[in-house]
């Protein structure tokens, strides 16, 4: 049977990756004649690159019922585990749970094929939304080799990468881990994989760097996910990508820019998936926070919590500011305490509790959270990583007045940062390292480091902090 031309038209837009024009075309179609499964399947496809995910799920919805009607098992289960993982994506774990038991249930009695390994990655992706690590690497090895075996590509890279990156996560084995994400990433990068395994693979990518404060890293692979997402009409993935610039243009400084991406992927993720629109949402947050906006920072960090993500450290930034440290420090005590979190995780909640520990002379909180740290920069010795340790590390000799080893630590800290262009984070250290100066007696050297520190919070637009740098300042004219 020949299809007709408008059919014709909409796949081959899709195979260049013209979602918008396909989608528009398959609706064409389908309005002259009712479209066949694997051609809503299709423009399922199209409707969830261009950020119509309810449209989406609608039309794949049409195309199980369809596979079912012509008693063909393995697509009904095929389109039963899209439904799951956007089911997943929007947070009705519920609804994700059925619809695994569905294609479960269609592939019990047939022969192992690539589908199989497809439920099995899903499976892993449901474990990792709750917590349970042994059961992600289980099921993310199981598809990459069912994916090895039935010459899925896509299936094989994905699971690979995501046994990666769940060794990386729960800190078994993050060398190895991140070597496995990277060797994924070459299939992506050398264009052998599909267009949603290659965006995928990307975030993975980013999302490893960036757990292991590689923030070179990440922004070398954030920039090539969003060349990438450029060259192609999608409207989901750029807002991912957002959330990952928005941290990275933070860190550097440039927290105007930081703000515009944050705010835009908390629109593009909307409706597309509610976990990295959360992370959008903190992320908005702590830009906010660096630029004096506390209220605003503080609407960012409730509307992240209502969906299911921590906004701490940054809550706890907010409530310090609001004359609070108590609470900021129970806060943070409680989420610390969480068996959940693994050292990489707990490495973006030391600093805070450790910086807000000293603000209430608890030096023995203070001290266990720099030592911590420390034991996870030994582990993962990325500069950023090291960095922090050493400012954490200065913070509490200082107070104990071991000045010498405190000023070379900041000193040491404040040179990592600048080598890799965190500038805020730079300048946190020249300001730490000014009050160590200050402390020995050195008030000229003490003075060009909180000099130097209120210059960048100038140019950053980092209010509180120039604020009080400025404030320093004035107490030593």
């Amino acid at each position: 049977m020949v299809e007709p031309s408008t059919l014709r038209d909409a796949r081959d837009a899709a195979s260049r990756y013209a979602w918008k024009e396909a989608f528009d075309l398959f609706a064409s179609a389908d309005a002259v004649a009712p479209l066949e499964p694997e051609h809503l399947d299709e423009m399922a496809e199209c409707a969830w690159w261009i950020g119509k995910m309810h449209h989406c799920m609608a039309l794949r919805e049409r195309a199980y019922r369809e596979y079912l009607k012509k008693d063909d098992p393995r697509h009904a289960a095929g389109v039963a585990i899209d439904l799951a993982q956007h089911h997943g994506d929007l947070g009705d774990q519920g609804d994700a749970a059925a619809w695994l038991q569905n294609a479960t249930r269609l592939l019990e009695p047939e022969p192992e094929g690539a589908e199989h390994g497809w439920l099995h990655l899903a499976r892993a992706l449901m474990a990792h939304a709750e917590g349970e690590d042994d059961a992600v690497v289980e099921h993310a090895e199981l598809a990459s080799e069912i994916g090895g075996r039935h010459g899925d590509k896509d299936l094989f890279a994905l699971g690979h990468a995501f046994h990666g990156i769940s060794l990386v996560a729960n800190g078994a084995d993050a060398d190895r881990g991140l070597a496995m994400v990277e060797e994924a990433t070459e299939g992506a990068v050398s264009g052998e994989l599909g267009a949603r395994a290659t965006g995928m693979i990307y975030c993975m990518m980013i999302s490893v760097n960036a757990q292991l404060a590689d923030w070179q890293g990440a922004g070398h692979w954030t920039e090539a996910a969003t060349r990438w997402c450029d060259r192609q009409a999608i409207n989901g993935f750029p807002g991912i990508c957002r959330v990952h610039r928005a941290e990275i243009l933070r860190l550097r400084g440039f927290l105007i820019d930081a703000e515009e991406e944050a705010r835009a992927a908390t629109v593009e993720l909307g409706s597309f998936n509610l976990m990295f629109s959360a992370l959008a949402f903190r992320e908005l947050g702590e830009v906010r926070l660096k630029m004096g906006d506390l209220d605003a920072a503080e609407e960012a960090f409730r509307q992240a919590s209502e969906m299911g993500v921590t906004p701490h450290p940054g809550l706890a930034q907010a409530m310090v500011q609001r004359g609070h440290p108590e609470q900021a420090a129970t806060g943070l005590r409680r989420i610390l305490a969480s068996n959940g979190l693994g050292p990489l995780e707990r490495a973006k909640m030391l600093p805070t509790q450790l910086e807000v520990a000293l603000s209430l002379d608890d030096l023995d909180t203070a001290r266990a959270a720099a030592d911590e740290l420390a034991a996870i920069a030994g582990q993962h010795p990325t500069p950023a990583m090291r960095a922090m340790a050493d400012v954490g590390a200065a913070a509490v000799l200082l107070v104990e007045g071991r000045l010498e080893e405190a000023a070379i630590a900041a000193d040491r800290a404040h040179s990592l940062f600048a080598g890799i262009d965190l500038t805020y984070e730079a300048a946190r250290a020249s300001e730490l390292l000014g009050r160590i100066h200050h402390a020995q007696g050195n008030l000229a050297g003490a003075r060009v480091e909180e000099a130097d520190a209120l210059v960048a919070y100038e140019q950053i637009g980092a209010v509180v902090d120039a604020e009080r740098a400025r404030a320093l300042l004035a107490t030593q004219a």
